[in-house]
């Protein structure tokens, strides 16, 4: 739902993630594979809209209502899930020659069809869930938060990714691994006033300073963090990396000033998430039908990039302009 008042470093924060995102897509499809490596940014990207997820999700100045939170979870992220991935699966069964409408249906219901949609409404409940149970008390929050990273690290260790990924139902793996950025939200939420320091340019270059050798020291060890599936080789690595991205883009973004376009995408990142795979889908196939393939030259993928970003901003106007406007009056 789009409150009346945004938050203009949220809203940079989720629309330069979700920049990062359709690029990282439209590389996939252009090229046939990622050329800047998922680990550089596409982890950091996803983590940040967990963090901000978890700066949101008690509202300011109204007491703590559970009842309140899981209708609102289920109005702003639930229906629009099964909406959308209902509208797109016959499409997606049609792309893929291997995949029956009967089978795009059950990755539906099992929380499949949008992988970070369900880890975030998965994660929002049980945080909400542990919220009530701890009354908001931020060391037993905070002890819970942190359990599932052991549990996590242990399943993916001793189990093979094959079997994990079949009881891997609402994608409550991933849900469990991102709960820490959530808290660490909520965290930074309550005590913003005192975390100040996280805005100060000297906080900005050393977090910046840290994760760029943290990336290098992650790429010569051939550390691996795929989110979607899960493979990662240190999950202890991940949330230091985690964490300093957070920190970075956090700090960068209080700084940075009003660009209305990208905090655009971040108040309506919903729908840019949902149309992220197939719009550069559409826009990469059809330029290599009209004559431009990708042929090594990376300027071609900017090319690409900025028409994933305008189509993909056209569709999303549409359907924020005449279908979720509506929607969201209604549910008020």
């Amino acid at each position: 739902m789009l409150p009346t008042e945004r938050i203009r470093w949220v809203d940079t924060a989720r629309g330069l993630s979700m920049l990062a995102i359709l690029l990282f897509h439209t590389e996939k499809y252009y090229a046939g594979e990622e050329i800047i490596p998922y680990a550089y940014y596409v982890c950091n990207a996803l983590i940040v809209f967990f963090f901000v997820s978890g700066y949101l999700i008690i509202p300011p100045k109204k007491p703590f209502s559970l009842p309140r939170k899981l209708k609102s979870i289920v109005r702003g992220i639930v229906i629009p899930y099964f909406v959308f991935t209902a509208v797109i699966a016959l499409p997606k069964a049609l792309v893929h020659d291997d995949t029956t409408i009967q089978e795009t249906f059950l990755r539906i219901l099992t929380g499949h069809a949008s992988w970070f949609i369900a880890a975030l409404i998965v994660g929002e409940l049980l945080f909400s869930f542990l919220y009530h149970v701890t009354h908001g008390r931020l060391i037993p929050l905070m002890t819970v938060c942190l359990l599932p990273y052991p549990i996590i690290a242990v399943l993916y260790h001793y189990f093979n990714l094959e079997t994990l990924w079949s009881i891997n139902i609402w994608c409550w793996q991933n849900a469990f691994m991102m709960l820490i950025f959530i808290f660490l939200g909520h965290l930074y939420h309550r005590k913003e006033q005192q975390l100040s320091f996280i805005h100060q340019p000297y906080t900005i270059i050393i977090a910046g300073i840290l994760l760029l050798l943290l990336k290098f020291l992650e790429s010569k060890s051939n550390y691996l963090f795929t989110l979607q599936p899960i493979h990662v080789s240190s999950f202890l690595i991940l949330m230091i990396d985690g964490l300093l991205g957070i920190l970075f883009i956090v700090g960068i973004c209080r700084h940075l000033p009003d660009i209305k376009p990208i905090q655009w995408t971040g108040a309506h990142s919903l729908v840019y998430y949902f149309i992220c795979g197939g719009v550069p889908f559409i826009v990469c196939t059809l330029l290599g039908k009209v004559g431009y393939p990708y042929d090594g030259r990376y300027y071609l993928v900017i090319i690409a990039f900025l028409l994933v970003y305008v189509l993909s901003t056209i569709i999303t106007w549409l359907i924020y302009h005449y279908i979720l406007n509506f929607y969201f009056k209604r549910i008020k």
